[in-house]
């Protein structure tokens, strides 16, 4: 071929055939496929953008600015809103939530744990135990709430008929700091772990049978199986649980304005019911948008810190 026709079939938009020619086919596609993605993409982008992003900045304008719910030219405040909410409930509030929150990780994720080792067992009948543990899943909140307030109760309570029968003196559990927060720790951990069961049975499932059969023909026990084989295949799923089980309790809601009302004297109190306190009974705006700030970074550093852990721990893999 000689040197024109060569120049010329490099000129030609198309080849023999009507194929368009490489380096064209390429950038063409690629260009339609980067703005499919686009296009796809943006719908996400946008309803995050207006229904996260743009009410995080506004709460964070209100949090510096004093007034009422109604009022139309709140006064800029600076930082007094956080001092007074710290002086003032919301410091105690953080550290009811702290401890609620450490808690309810330990009790959800240690039950969920060891119910799902017993849900993966070959023992013969417990594939039927699976579903009592998603009922307080699918129960609403307020409704079985109801039911453990009743549990409760000072003298037709089950806790308290069961302490009389025992012989034991009655008390009104949720009139007391200690037993009122120790109440409805219970009552959150019972009404969630169930899906941590669900998760960890679905991480157990993923270590492969062989490796475990191998084992045992080794000579390894139950807990030297457990030890060594499933907890280290499953770490990446604990720390994900982890992070799930984290914010749920930092958000804890329900179950205080149904037993306790934050009560008493604020020792059921968490940021989340302060936050509706502050806002909707006392009408304090200023604390109550000081508190979700609070909140929010407080939630922002956990999960932070924690997928931290989780990329390293992958790393580590």
């Amino acid at each position: 071929m000689t040197s024109a026709a060569r120049t010329t079939r490099r000129a030609l938009p198309y080849r023999i055939g009507g194929r368009r020619g490489p380096g064209e086919a390429r950038t063409g596609g690629g260009r339609g496929t980067r703005t499919l993605a686009y296009a796809f993409v943006a719908p996400t982008v946008v309803l995050t953008v207006v229904f996260s992003l743009v009410p995080l900045g506004m709460l964070l304008w209100r949090s510096l600015h004093g007034g009422g719910v109604f009022d139309l030219e709140p006064r800029f405040v600076g930082l007094d809103n956080y001092t007074a909410m710290l002086a003032e409930g919301g410091g105690q509030a953080l550290g009811v939530t702290a401890v609620y929150t450490a808690g309810f990780v330990v009790l959800t994720m240690g039950a969920g744990l060891g119910l799902a080792l017993l849900l993966n067992s070959r023992a013969p009948g417990v594939a039927r135990l699976r579903a009592p543990f998603v009922v307080p899943l699918v129960v609403p909140v307020v409704a079985t709430a109801l039911i453990w307030a009743n549990m409760f109760a000072p003298r037709f309570g089950v806790v308290n008929r069961v302490l009389a029968a025992l012989g034991l003196p009655q008390a009104d559990i949720l009139s007391a700091p200690g037993p009122a927060l120790l109440a409805v720790l219970t009552f959150g951990a019972w009404q969630f772990f169930g899906q941590n069961v669900i998760l960890y049975v679905a991480a157990l499932k993923s270590v492969p049978r062989d490796v475990l059969d191998a084992a045992a023909v080794d000579g390894a026990g139950a807990w030297r199986r457990f030890r060594h084989v499933q907890w280290p295949l499953t770490r990446r799923h604990t720390l994900l649980i982890w992070v799930v089980t984290t914010l749920t309790g930092l958000q804890t809601f329900t179950q205080i304005y149904v037993l306790t009302q934050g009560g008493p004297d604020g020792a059921t109190s968490t940021a989340l019911y302060y936050v509706y306190d502050q806002g909707f009974v006392q009408f304090d705006t200023g604390r109550a948008n000081a508190m979700g700030v609070a909140l929010f970074l407080l939630s922002l550093l956990v999960t932070v810190v924690q997928l931290w852990l989780v990329g390293r721990s992958g790393r580590a893999r």
